[in-house]
């Protein structure tokens, strides 16, 4: 299978995942078509009356490869483009190896301030050599467990 089919297969994957999780909470999911740039997932509470538009970032482990890490897409020299942008919730999921999913649930605002702490630590960060700005940005599960299954910060 060719790769980058593969990464589409796994991407669809997570966003069907979290529409299913959706389903279950008594909100209404509604997948976007033709891989909107902007977000993955539209969701609805009616008991609230409240709507969000949702990104989904998903990773898989596969071939003894274990992923732990999250592209999101832009490089550090565009950060501050990128974080002003930045006006949805994300919801990352990890499929481990049994094909088992872990949803960590982040509002924008928690979202931009992992992004700034996680990156500047990586930047700043004492090397021999100084470190070329336009590395992609990506940020680590560790550095999300404590939104493990926050649904409600959908929401924020």
């Amino acid at each position: 299978m060719k790769k980058d089919f593969k990464k589409h297969l796994i991407g669809t994957a997570g966003e069907l995942a979290v529409a299913n999780m959706l389903c279950l909470k008594g909100w209404v999911p509604s997948l976007t078509s033709n891989n909107c740039p902007s977000f993955d997932v539209f969701g609805y509470d009616p008991e609230n009356m409240k709507s969000c538009v949702i990104q989904v970032k998903t990773t898989k482990e596969e071939d003894g490869i274990k992923r732990t890490s999250y592209q999101l897409g832009f490089s550090h020299d565009r950060r501050e483009e990128w974080l002003g942008d930045l006006n949805c919730p994300y919801v990352f999921v990890h499929i481990d190896k049994d094909n088992k999913h872990r949803f960590f649930i982040l509002s924008a605002l928690e979202l931009k301030d992992i992004i700034i702490r996680t990156d500047d630590e990586y930047f700043f960060k004492a090397r021999q050599k100084p470190i070329d700005p336009t590395y992609p940005v990506a940020i680590q599960v560790k550095d999300i467990e404590e939104f493990e299954d926050k649904w409600n910060n959908l929401w924020k």
